[in-house]
């Protein structure tokens, strides 16, 4: 790939909420998952493990994601009324996604710069991971909310909050609808040169 065709697809890439109903063929997925894994990782732990959501089991996964936001209080200014819709409105949500990635990772010293390095490994295979998917016209969201730390979640999914963390949910599939772009602050804006051998 040659540089102004990564820089188009970094530049280019864009967070989609609305998906169309076909599903990302498996091969492709593991072959992108794949590709992507060769992000930098400290001692090559490789420290990234996923669950993949489809089918079916969107619907309980995203069951499981609204009972953590009314545990979390952050559904609390709904009546019963208008959870119930909440409810049907989430539903329809992951099942209009035709894949949901979680990644999480195997805790090494509880929060620790170990355990440090591995999140940031992780991240950086999400991205390689959504800008492979973008070069073959395939969309993702990434999420991260509260409920990545809600132990009682953790458990409804299957690992256990003392010995895994999770990182994030990618949403997957071909996108039904392109937004459009936002303009980034320039990046000079965020950069300090050091040259003196003065440093504060």
């Amino acid at each position: 790939m040659s540089e102004i065709n990564l820089v188009d697809i970094i530049r280019g890439r864009r967070t989609i909420l609305d998906y169309k109903p076909k599903k990302v063929e498996r091969d492709l997925l593991v072959e992108l998952l794949s590709h992507a894994s060769y992000a930098p990782n400290h001692h090559m732990k490789e420290p990234w493990k996923l669950k993949i959501y489809e089918d079916e089991a969107r619907s309980v996964f995203g069951e499981k994601v609204v009972d953590s936001y009314i545990r979390l209080g952050l559904l609390k200014t709904l009546n019963e009324e208008k959870l119930r819709k909440a409810r049907k409105a989430y539903d329809r949500f992951f099942n209009s996604v035709p894949h949901h990635i979680l990644f999480y990772m195997d805790k090494e010293d509880d929060g620790g710069y170990i355990d440090d390095e591995n999140y940031a490994a992780i991240c950086a295979f999400i991205q390689n991971f959504q800008l492979l998917a973008w070069e073959k016209g395939i969309g993702t969201m990434w999420t991260a909310k509260e409920t990545l730390r809600d132990e009682v979640f953790i458990r409804d999914i299957g690992l256990n909050p003392h010995n895994q963390r999770l990182v994030a949910v990618v949403q997957v599939g071909y996108p039904n609808k392109l937004p459009k772009g936002k303009e980034r602050t320039p990046i000079t804006e965020s950069m300090e040169w050091i040259q003196t051998s003065t440093i504060r």
